[in-house]
């Protein structure tokens, strides 16, 4: 073998290992619906009481755990939404939507009196961040597909 040849197998053996990675690091189908019904929960809890507020937080907690689990447990790894490339983007968009979106229903709700502000934008955000989950685990799964580091 030649030089041109041994580096264009090596080339073609990190490809596949970027190929096999990024089909790797598929989620369940249930878990970005999941991560989205309990983002829309802590919009919906804000027309609780506090102590019922308080106990969502809780599950709310406990729900991320176990989704953190799952994925570790599905694909044996965990990286962090914010990491440097695409997926960055999209992560800080789902933030500064999702807070802005809470924000606008806990002022409508406690300043507007509009009982119904709470899930309505409930609903809007679990839709959001479910659709905005599929929409970065294809941008991370890209990004290990093109080499880029975890």
């Amino acid at each position: 073998m030649t030089r041109d040849e041994d580096a264009l197998r090596m080339l073609a053996e990190v490809d596949a290992a970027n190929a096999d990675l990024a089909q790797r690091a598929k989620a369940p189908v249930w878990y970005h619906p999941a991560l989205g019904l309990l983002m829309g929960g802590l919009c919906a809890v804000q027309a609780a009481p506090v102590p019922y507020m308080l106990v969502y937080y809780g599950v709310f907690i406990a729900g991320l755990v176990l989704l953190v689990r799952a994925y570790i447990k599905r694909t044996g790894l965990w990286v962090s939404g914010y990491r440097a490339g695409r997926t960055r983007w999209i992560s800080v968009g789902l933030a500064t939507i999702s807070t802005g979106l809470m924000l606008l229903s806990a002022w409508l709700f406690h300043m507007r009196k509009e009982a119904l502000a709470p899930f309505v934008f409930a609903g809007l955000i679990a839709v959001i961040v479910t659709i905005g989950g599929f929409v970065w685990e294809a941008a991370f799964r890209a990004d290990l597909r093109d080499g880029r580091p975890l």
